[in-house]
């Protein structure tokens, strides 16, 4: 924490250092630095001066920390400030500058001043200089204040460039309105006056951005907003300087002094030696200089230099990727042609849950940056702060369908609903792409990036889904009673999408790959790349020409599972989820076994000898029934890193991940292939394996490798999946390590369409093949998971539908995308309140297992308890019983008594039970609500601590300067009088 801090000191000094030397051709004139040196050692030489410095502080602090959204949003940054510091500096800057020139007309002493031999600009610039010096130094204390408290809540964790960024931002605005401020101190001698002039003349820039209030008409408020002091200020609030930010602020300065040297040098013109006014010759020379500063501004603004700006945040926050910022430029390129420019409105809407603030802080920077790079071929509207029934909400869900989502979170203890609205339309033309909503989990640079790529886009690349009994395409079925029911697309579908057409294959018939020109010979494929998921649930014609058409060089994905996770699901006798694999007719759901020659099943082995792979069997039976069940891979549930999800433990759920500090020989990924570059962390569940033939044609690349891992074939699984003791017996140990996915392609492979007929007949070596060895690994589970990775207290980093779609657009020759997928910005958060909540709830968690736990055994005792009441007289019921049905006499008196006290026992015992269970239950809620209730306390108590700080330090250091010069000023003063008369 304190090497930090002297980081941002050391920053600091060499700012002001700058600055000093920026100014020094103008103050190295001898009366304008005895100006700027009277003025600056007479503020801070008066008690007002540290009054008001201490208020700027404190207003600064609280507008940063006090508000409630500062812990909502989670992030060590000044958003907070920067929406309200232009209302703060509406007070401070009058403040300084409300003395300029009003106090020395009062005092008399602006004849002195204009009689020195100095000219009029020497004064006006010594006092501006002097008022920026005092705004700086008020600026340092603010930052280095707010900068302790932030350490504090971070743990000395900070984007230092980022912080300083924003106070760079704030200095310029503060600049711009000294200068605006000096222009009514020059109107007036009265203080007051001059405090009140200062602040109307600056609350228009201030208030600009805040024009909705009074204004109905979009096209005005916009036009306001970009002229506002706020929206200048924007781009340094994110870590960028930006040259035209700067140039607007700069502009303003120039006006306010040059307006100012008007002003003081009006005893010249207004009603010269010969009484002729030249009032109207100033105004018109101050009018065209106004008007020639806006023209520069605009000027800036839409050109090239525009784009000048750099990101100095270390986190690059504003920074785009180098595949966006070629596909821009791309799309820059093509302004003033045909096509038509891409239009993006966004709509974000006012309350935003913490969990989507970084989604959203990612949205709104991506989307100013992508306006700046692509110029006028790119338009950008953005909605923020909308509220669910506000005319612009209504406009998006009726024009796009961009509707508010309901979204649960919890704050202050307490859970909440809200209502958020986070959605984008991008249309060109007739396209168009509405992304409805932007989970949290989503990568929002990939995600505005394929979307635009796809309405700017001539021709989009095609898809092929093979139509199997897996249905990933949807269906419509009816069950045995004849209902109608739907089975929807799987989402891995709605993603592709997105970025290609896509189209339903039925290979009942030979595949046309190839479509034939003029001449009668091959021009292009008919399909980019083709996508079989669950082949095995072909007919074998249907695999044929699938066969068929990987041999004639077609790219294809094929999803083959020897277990998918919905059958293991059915057979444990709980509901599927939500995949929609492979449902037939009737509804019921069935492992998948592979008997070579079955009717109406094809022989998956055909496929894998096409491919020359191996896929590890286990024979069962001889002959006519003679079956063979593949392999499931396992892991051992020490593998699982995400201890509070026990689910996870099941030894068929393989979690993959590759170590940072993994040497080239143990990769768990293929480091330089495309689709997985960048790929870190894979989720599988009830996978298959495969590994090449020893006498291959084709080259067999590992994709995905499990590290140590076990096998255990279907059929022992399915016929011990109760008994863990025995399930331990068939696994053995995982001590291997196999490849659950793997890129194969022959020697004669090309992207290019062959000139020559004769080529085109199938070969095994043109095969260009990614086979991925478990379908669950695109299941809509983990598309959720991707979207909504937090899920109680636990953050998942499955990279699924990015390794897929990787590999998709691999095989497709498109490899613009594979960059952003994986890209996810950083941004530093409030550690040490994370801290906090992460104990607070392992606490919760600690305590609810043990609750559980007691609950369990409490349950098991109580029914060992009704067992021992009940159990003499049901066995006693139960040998009457056998004696009955032996034919021997029995009691039949005493045997009816028997059977009514077991019915009246055995119901009092269960109405005690459940009565008792309830009483349980209701004791572990009420404790854990307890807990929970002491863990929000326990945030509470922080986020007020921090709240406290966040005031208490700042007026400590210039209340200690402010001491420290007055003590030293009584001292010199006692040093003047003669000792005599201090004896008095």
């Amino acid at each position: 924490m304190f090497v930090e801090f002297c980081f941002l000191v050391i920053i600091d000094v060499i700012f002001v250092l700058a600055v000093f030397l920026l100014m020094l051709p103008l103050i190295r004139r001898q009366a304008a630095f005895a100006v700027m040196k009277r003025n600056f050692a007479g503020y801070f030489s008066n008690p007002t001066g540290y009054v008001f410095l201490c208020i700027f502080v404190l207003l600064t602090s609280f507008a940063a920390f006090w508000p409630h959204e500062f812990f909502t949003t989670n992030l060590a940054n000044f958003d907070q400030l920067n929406r309200f510091l232009p209302y703060i500096m509406l007070v401070f800057i009058p403040a300084i500058t409300m003395s300029i020139w009003a106090e020395e007309r009062r005092q008399g002493t602006d004849e002195l001043l204009l009689t020195l031999p100095a000219k009029d600009f020497d004064i006006v610039i010594g006092k501006y200089f002097a008022a920026v010096w005092v705004f700086t130094v008020s600026l340092l204390f603010s930052q280095l204040s707010n900068y302790a408290v932030l350490l504090g809540m971070t743990g000395g964790q900070l984007d230092t460039m980022l912080l300083f960024s924003t106070y760079l931002g704030y200095w310029f605005m503060g600049i711009a309105m000294l200068s605006i401020g000096m222009v009514a101190s020059f109107l007036t001698n009265n203080l007051t006056v001059g405090f009140i002039f200062g602040a109307a003349f600056n609350a228009p820039l201030a208030f600009f951005s805040n024009a909705d209030v009074i204004l109905s008409n979009r096209d005005w408020i916009g036009r306001l907003f970009e002229w506002s002091l706020l929206q200048r200020f924007e781009p340094f609030g994110r870590g960028l300087v930006a040259l035209p930010s700067a140039f607007y602020f700069i502009g303003i300065v120039v006006i306010g002094i040059y307006l100012s040297l008007i002003l003081i040098g009006r005893r010249h013109w207004l009603g010269g030696r010969d009484g002729t006014s030249l009032l109207w010759h100033f105004v018109l020379r101050g009018a065209f200089l106004i008007i020639t500063v806006i023209a520069g501004v605009v000027i800036v603004q839409y050109s090239p230099l525009n784009r000048a700006r750099m990101d100095i945040s270390a986190e690059k926050v504003s920074t785009l990727s180098d595949s966006t910022k070629v596909l821009l430029d791309e799309l820059a390129a093509e302004a003033g042609g045909d096509k038509p420019p891409v239009k993006v409105e966004a709509f974000i809407s006012n309350n935003i849950p913490t969990e989507f603030v970084s989604t959203k802080y990612d949205l709104v920077n991506l989307l100013r940056e992508f306006d700046v790079r692509a110029g006028n071929q790119l338009q950008v509207k953005l909605y923020q702060g909308l509220e669910p029934f506000s005319p612009e909400a209504i406009l998006a869900e009726k024009r796009f369908g961009i509707r508010p989502v309901p979204v649960t979170s919890q704050s202050r203890g307490a859970l909440r609903e809200d209502q958020v609205v986070m959605g984008v339309a991008i249309t060109s033309g007739r396209e168009q792409v509405v992304i409805p909503f932007f989970p949290y989990g989503m990568p929002v640079e990939y995600e505005l990036m394929r979307s635009i790529n796809t309405v700017s886009s001539a021709n989009r690349k095609t898809i092929g889904i093979i139509e199997t009994d897996a249905l990933a395409m949807g269906a419509r079925l009816m069950t045995q009673e004849g209902e109608p029911f739907n089975i929807p697309r799987i989402e891995f579908i709605n993603e592709l999408q997105k970025q290609y057409d896509v189209e339903s294959v039925n290979c009942a018939t030979p595949l046309s790959l190839w479509l034939e020109d003029d001449d009668g010979l091959p021009s292009s494929r008919r399909y980019d790349v083709l996508i079989a998921i669950q082949p095995s649930k072909m007919s074998q014609g249907e695999l044929d020409n699938l066969i068929e058409a990987m041999h004639r060089g077609q790219p294809t994905m094929i999803l083959e599972d020897p277990f998918m996770m919905w059958e293991a699901a059915a057979i444990q006798g709980i509901d599927p989820p939500a995949e929609n694999f492979s449902q037939n007719v009737t509804g019921t759901f069935f492992p998948r076994s592979v008997p070579r020659g079955t009717q109406g099943q094809c022989d998956i082995h055909d496929l894998w000898d096409a491919l020359d792979i191996q896929i590890d069997e286990m024979p069962v039976g001889t002959g006519a029934n003679a079956q063979s069940y593949s392999y499931l891979a396992w892991q051992q549930p020490s593998a699982n890193p995400y201890k509070r999800d026990q689910s996870l433990d099941n030894e068929e759920l393989i979690i993959v991940r590759q170590d940072e500090e993994a040497m080239i020989d143990d990769m768990r990924f293929a480091p330089d292939h495309p689709a997985t570059r960048g790929i870190s962390e894979l989720h599988f569940q009830f996978s298959g394996y495969l590994s090449p033939l020893t006498n291959s044609q084709l080259d067999f690349e590992p994709l995905v490798v499990s590290g140590a891992a076990g096998r255990l074939a279907v059929n022992q699984y399915l016929g011990e999946r109760g008994v863990r003791s025995q399930l331990d017996r068939h696994r053995g140990e995982a001590s291997q390590n196999f490849c659950l996915a793997a890129h194969i392609t022959g020697s004669d492979w090309s992207d290019a369409i062959p000139a020559d007929p004769d080529v085109v007949e199938p070969n095994k070596t043109m095969s260009n093949v990614i086979y991925i060895a478990d379908v669950d690994a695109i299941s809509d589970s983990l598309m959720q998971v991707r979207n909504y990775p937090i899920r109680d207290g636990v953050e998942y980093r499955f990279q699924n539908m990015a390794f897929a779609l990787n590999a998709v657009d691999s095989l497709a020759g498109v490899e613009e995308f594979n960059e952003l997928r994986n890209r996810k910005f950083r941004h530093v958060t409030l550690r040490v309140v994370e801290d906090t909540i992460e104990d607070a709830t392992s606490e919760v968690y600690d305590i609810r297992q043990v609750l559980e736990m007691e609950e369990f055994t409490e349950r098991n005792l109580l029914q060992e308890k009704v067992q021992a009441e009940l159990g003499p007289i049901g066995e006693e019921i139960q040998r009457m019983q056998t004696q009955i049905d032996r034919g021997e006499v029995v009691d039949n008196v005493e045997f009816e008594r028997l059977k009514l006290i077991f019915q009246q026992r055995a119901a009092q015992q269960q109405q005690e039970f459940e009565q008792k269970i309830s009483e349980l239950e209701n004791s572990k809620r009420e404790e854990l609500r307890s807990v929970q209730l002491e863990a929000e306390l326990k945030i509470q108590e922080i986020q007020r601590w921090f709240k406290l700080m966040a005031v208490l330090i700042p007026p400590i250091p210039p209340l200690l300067v402010g001491a420290i010069v007055f003590t030293r000023r009584q001292l010199r003063e006692r040093e003047t009088i003669s000792k005599a008369r201090r004896l008095k």
